[in-house]
Order: structure tokens, then sequence, then C-alpha cells
């Protein structure tokens, strides 16, 4: 359901990291102004540069926003082994946590651009991924708060 809920906001607008991290702040009831804004740059591969996947770093956003630290006092080790399993789940998953190597399109030239919405990337590959991580991630955080 939560990740039915990304995949709206996906289609709707909203890019892969944005789209995640709302659901999942909605189904968690957390509350930040920065949702989405915060989690723009890490769309479409970090902002073109065929990076890591956005659907996982909104996840990752996500996580750190629920279990970061808020001073250099506070301990790491929670955030850390969250996003330590949502990754290896995520690798696991799709072969790769790489925006490029999942899509084989370069978003940062207009041909990658045209392939993407040419043979329906998004629709067939990232959709899929981004409802999957978001439930995963909600479930993964349920289990741990």
């Amino acid at each position: 359901m939560n990740g039915e809920k990304a995949c709206h906001y996906f289609t709707n607008g909203y890019l892969c990291a944005e789209s995640v991290l709302l659901a999942i702040a909605e189904a968690t009831d957390m509350e930040n102004p920065c949702i989405p804004a915060v989690a723009t740059a890490f769309c479409s591969g970090t902002s073109r540069t065929k990076g890591v996947c956005g659907a996982l770093q909104g996840a990752i956003l996500a996580i750190s926003l629920t279990h970061g630290r808020n001073s250099p006092e506070q301990n790491i080790a929670d955030c850390y082994s969250l996003v330590q399993k949502l990754t290896d789940h995520f690798n696991e998953r799709n072969e790769s946590i790489n925006c490029f190597d999942i899509t084989t399109c370069d978003l940062s030239t207009t041909q990658g651009q045209k392939y993407f919405q040419e043979n329906r990337v998004k629709q067939n590959k990232c959709l899929p991924i981004v409802e999957e991580i978001t439930d995963f991630t909600i479930n993964l955080l349920h289990n741990k708060a």
C-alpha cells in the first residue's frame, strides 16, 4: 500500500527519491518541512551523474531522518545498520545500487533521456523498484522502532 503511494507520487510529477521519501514519511508520521526538497538532488542517479539509484537514496534519507544523529554524542550504530541492511537488500534484488547499471540510461544526455522515455524505463524498471524499496524500508523501520 505504501509502495503504491510512492508510485502515485512518482507518476504524478515527483521524482524517484522524492516519491520514496514522501511515502515513507507519510507511513511513519514523519513531519519535516525539508521533505521532499531534501531528496531532489538524489533523484535520477544523483542529479543525472550515473550515481546511486534515487529510490534507494530516498529510502536512506528516511532512515537518516528517523535514526540519524542530532548531536555528536549520539550513536550511529542503528542508522548505519539499517542502511547496510537496506543497501544489501537493494543490491541483491537489482544486482547494483547504481542508476546507470539498472536503467542502462545516461540521463545526463538527450539520447539517454530519449531512451528512458521511448523504452518506458520508468514504468518497467523504476516504478517496481520505487514500490518495493518503499515497502521494504517501512517494514525495516517498523521492525527496528
